[in-house]
């Protein structure tokens, strides 16, 4: 008997691009549609498939500090996994079709006035479709394709474009079919008209009107009116009321479909710290559902004592049920809303500077196995400017989706944190979200910690300062545009900038020297300079050793090969690395930001 076929839906996308490229609200083109992704009252995990958690309790601190909610936990999306030698987890996200304006795969010519001739197509509504297929005058059918434009906001609303009330320039009960006519390769928006057919109407119109601000033919009004606040996303009841911070209604934007401005993720990460309490949490993560009555501490204790079951009870063991109980309420998501948290990246910069041995007490996911290496003997080029290099063996990085924006992106300060520039991050749930997709990268790679002193004497040079007051001039002009001031967001700093052109030079060169993809390697930098005083009384500007900067490349996933784990005591300190490295810079179009030569001299 044939082997039964395992079914797998037309449209899959991997759980990490449901955080990033295609989380909910983005639009994604599947073989016969294009949809736009559901939010999270879309998202089904089945009958039979538990929604599986996430812990790190440091990000949720940080993710309901930014949303001000009181519980909030993290889990994987949904999984579709049915067929023979698979488990039954009929997992799914809803998408709406999404837009439901298309263009018929009949194509014409149409000569205007002044005799230039245009590539011509139907643009018909959903409604008059047939079972997917428009029909002609002639009653033969044809295929369609969604039209590529839409609508938005910068609150990241989304909507189609009333086309006929375009082309016409006005509120029109023309029925009339609409043809899009397009010349040269259909990228210039000077080139693309949309057309009625009706001969009384005679309407034509630019698509590059659509980028004037106003319509000075129909009073001032926006040319693609104001938006009515629609998220399609969310559902049939997902509509709200569009507001700026002036309490006025945005109008409405025209939006290629498939351009890098549709949507932007917002993304928090953080790398898992160890902490004895993990024992804990793993043990209670996994079996949740047996503490579900448990509301205090003083019924843990009793429950611990008399009925729990040998397995819960030994995993436990050594804790009091005080702090047992305070993990407990930390895996649920919390009670009360978060208070101001320091900065992910300052606490995991805290850390990989502090006991070796602390970093490998962790258990179960989030244990972080690194060694420090022995740097005697080392070039003294090398030491006079890294003082502490760890060979990561294992880490964990969890990120998780906070929400999205549209037409301008949320940009992170250095300390990971986001800064406020007046972009509305859309919801991504049509309630207060009590949860938010995540999922969790393994990987290895290495720590440098440099040296404050060397440092601070590099960015004393008189070719560094000529170089970086280039930036600091753009990094003003940024500001300018953005109407930020030095106060709001300031100067992240030469050291900033050296260590990430730095760490792209190491990436480059670990994909050259270790067989990883470039793509696939992720650098975390950290520059805090008030880190400095919380490990030293040293007044600031006298010579010290004290790590205060370092970055921490490492591939995004685990990879049967182990050639980055095994070189990296020959590759991390350089050495043989830096002249190639040297070499190859003048190769790389996007980096570095600061020339290798005063990287390394």
């Amino acid at each position: 008997m044939a082997r039964q076929r395992s079914f797998h839906p037309d449209g899959q996308v991997r759980h990490s691009q449901l955080i990033t490229t295609y989380g909910p609200g983005a639009m994604v083109d599947l073989p016969d549609c294009s949809v736009v992704i559901g939010g999270l009252n879309f998202w089904s995990y089945g009958p039979d498939q538990e929604p599986e958690r996430i812990e790190e309790p440091r990000l949720i601190a940080k993710l309901r500090q930014a949303l001000g909610v009181g519980t909030l936990h993290l889990q994987k999306p949904p999984l579709h996994d049915v067929g023979p030698g698979g488990r039954h987890r009929p997992g799914s996200i809803r998408s709406p079709e999404f837009p439901n304006w298309f263009v018929a795969q009949l194509e014409e010519t149409h000569i205007d006035a002044s005799g230039r001739h245009y590539r011509t197509r139907p643009l018909v509504e959903g409604h008059r479709l047939d079972r997917g297929w428009w029909f002609d005058a002639d009653r033969k059918k044809h295929r369609v394709v969604p039209v590529r434009f839409v609508q938005s906001c910068p609150n990241g609303h989304l909507s189609d474009i009333d086309w006929r009330t375009f082309a016409h320039g006005k509120k029109t009960s023309c029925k009339a079919t609409l043809w899009m006519d397009e010349a040269g390769a259909g990228n210039d928006f000077t080139e693309i008209y949309v057309r009625c057919s009706n001969p009384s109407c005679n309407a034509r119109r630019q698509l590059s009107a659509t980028k004037q601000r106003t319509d000075q033919e129909d009073g001032g009004l926006p040319v693609l009116g104001f938006c009515e606040g629609h998220r399609p996303w969310l559902g049939a009841y997902g509509q709200e009321a569009c507001r700026n911070d002036k309490g006025k209604t945005y109008p409405n934007r025209l939006l290629v479909r498939s351009a890098s401005n549709a949507y932007f993720p917002e993304l928090i990460s953080a790398i898992s710290i160890p902490e004895p309490i993990d024992a804990v949490r793993e043990v209670l993560t996994r079996h949740l559902g047996a503490f579900e009555k448990i509301n205090s501490a003083a019924k843990l204790e009793v429950w611990l004592e008399d009925f729990a079951p040998a397995p819960i009870a030994e995993g436990l063991q050594g804790f009091s049920a005080e702090q047992i109980y305070q993990a407990l309420v930390a895996v649920r998501g919390g009670e009360a809303p978060s208070e101001k948290t320091e900065a992910l990246k300052r606490q995991e910069l805290r850390a990989l500077l502090g006991s070796v041995s602390d970093l490998k007490k962790g258990a179960g996911s989030s244990r972080f196995d690194v060694e420090q290496l022995d740097l005697t003997g080392k070039p003294v080029w090398f030491t006079a400017k890294v003082n502490r290099v760890l060979k990561v063996h294992r880490l964990r990085e969890v990120l998780a989706l906070l929400g999205f924006t549209r037409l301008e992106p949320v940009v992170n300060q250095i300390d990971g944190d986001p800064l406020d520039l007046g972009v509305k991050r859309a919801a991504i749930d049509i309630k207060e979200p009590s949860w938010l997709p995540a999922v969790e990268n393994l990987g290895e790679g290495f720590f440098l910690s440099l040296d404050p002193a060397a440092i601070r004497g590099w960015l004393k040079r008189d070719g560094v300062q000529q170089h970086l007051s280039k930036h600091q001039d753009a990094f003003r002009t940024w500001n300018k545009e953005h109407s930020l001031t030095e106060e709001t967001f300031g100067w992240p700093g030469g050291a900033y900038l050296m260590l990430h052109t730095l760490a792209h030079l190491l990436i480059t060169e670990a994909a050259l020297d270790c067989g990883y993809g470039a793509s696939s390697i992720k650098e975390r930098i950290y520059a805090f300079l008030t880190l400095v005083m919380e490990f030293s009384s040293t007044p600031v500007g006298a010579a010290r050793r004290d790590p205060w900067a370092g970055l921490l490349p490492w591939p995004t996933a685990w990879m049967n090969c182990s050639d980055l784990r095994l070189s990296v005591e020959d590759y991390v300190p350089m050495t043989p690395s830096v002249p190639a490295m040297i070499r190859r810079t003048p190769w790389r179009s996007a980096m570095p930001m600061v020339p290798p030569a005063m990287v390394v001299c």
